[in-house]
Order: structure tokens, then C-alpha cells, then sequence
């Protein structure tokens, strides 16, 4: 009676050891997946930033920290153990890849450094759009003044560009549902441009082309 209390003990014990083992496992793969996804998002969505701005948080070496992260957790749990020589080559390799990841990433990014201060924004009547100016300096490349439509919505919010010059227009405006005003520095007479609700583009770009 004894011998079987026991050995009933010893199976529960052991079936429980193999559960949690098995939830560790399952969660180690969803992490190592979900940071492999997420910096195959990252990349295209820093590149979509200027149009959908709500992702311009995302910095351009995301892609190589997802994936170093990826990888970390990939091997990590196997160094250590026996017969791991497999798994030092694989982190050597992960390790060489990643580098080069790495460098393009930071070389990319670098490129297209900003540095941007909001100087007004001005919100449309019925509340779904805004103008955002604002001041920004792109790396190697003189500063600007750009003036933005944006939507005010979810995550996926658009945005077009109005004006991008090297000085801040006096005043901008909504002059009715579709069409913006500017006023230059040092004029009194405004300009008006259009712009297409659905599409979300500006009919005319102020300096976008010098």
C-alpha cells in the first residue's frame, strides 16, 4: 500500500516536472517568435512613417534589436549544457549575421536623423484634422520649416506635407473643410491650397521641389 502511495506520488510529481517544462518551452518559442515578427515589422514601419506618423517613435535600428533580441533567446537556454557544440556555431553565426545587421541598421538611421520642434498646430473645424508646423534639422542638410495635414484618428493615421521651406510661414489655416492658407513672412496676402479628404494628398506643396 505504501509502494504504490508512493510511487503514485513520484508519477504526479513527474507528469507536473513535464507540464512546466513544456509551458517553459512554448513560451520560449513565442518569444523567440514574437521578437522575430516584430522586427519584421519594424522596418517597414519605420519607412511608412512619414506618411502614417504615428510610427515615427519607431528609431531605425528597432529591426536589429528585435532580432539580437531574437537570437539571444534562441541560444542562450542551450550554452552550457553537453554536446552544445551545434548550438555555439549557430550563436557564432547569429552573432556574425547580426553584426552586419546591425551596421547597416545604425548607417541607415543616420542618414535620416531629424531633430524636430512642434512650433504651432492648428485644429480643423470639425475637429478630424490638424496643421502641425513645426522646425526640423535632417543630418547634413540645413534646417527647414515644413508644415504638415494630419489626421487625427487611430494608428494609422496619414499625413501630407504642405510646406517645406527654410522659413516658417506668419499663419496657417483651415479656410473650410478642404483647403489650407498660408501667409509667407513679410506678406499680407495668403495662399490657398486644396487638399482631397480621401486621399489624404495636397493639391499644391509649397517648396517641396527646391
Amino acid at each position: 500500500m505504501t509502494d504504490s502511495t508512493t510511487e503514485d506520488r513520484l508519477s504526479e510529481a513527474g507528469s507536473g516536472t513535464d507540464r512546466m517544462l513544456r509551458r517553459q518551452r512554448i513560451t520560449w518559442i513565442v518569444a523567440v517568435l514574437a521578437f522575430f515578427v516584430a522586427g519584421i515589422a519594424a522596418g517597414p514601419a519605420w519607412f511608412m512613417s512619414d506618411r502614417f506618423y504615428r510610427f515615427d517613435w519607431i528609431p531605425g535600428w528597432a529591426l536589429a534589436a528585435c532580432w539580437t533580441a531574437a537570437s539571444v533567446l534562441l541560444v542562450l537556454p542551450w550554452l552550457g549544457r553537453r554536446r552544445t557544440r551545434g548550438w555555439f556555431r549557430l550563436a557564432l553565426a547569429l552573432g556574425v549575421v547580426m553584426v552586419q545587421v546591425w551596421l547597416i541598421s545604425m548607417f541607415v538611421a543616420s542618414l535620416f536623423a531629424e531633430d524636430s520642434r512642434v512650433v504651432a498646430i492648428e485644429v480643423s473645424p470639425d475637429g478630424d484634422h490638424e496643421i502641425v508646423t513645426e522646425t526640423y534639422k535632417i543630418y547634413n542638410n540645413p534646417p527647414g520649416c515644413r508644415v504638415l495635414l494630419r489626421e487625427r484618428g487611430g494608428l494609422f493615421s496619414r499625413q501630407a506635407p504642405v510646406w517645406d521651406e527654410k522659413e516658417c510661414p506668419q499663419r496657417v489655416s483651415f479656410a473650410g473643410e478642404a483647403a489650407i492658407t498660408l501667409t509667407e513672412l513679410g506678406s499680407v496676402t495668403p495662399q490657398t491650397t486644396a487638399f482631397d479628404v480621401e486621399r489624404m494628398q495636397v493639391a499644391l506643396i509649397y517648396g517641396h521641389s527646391s
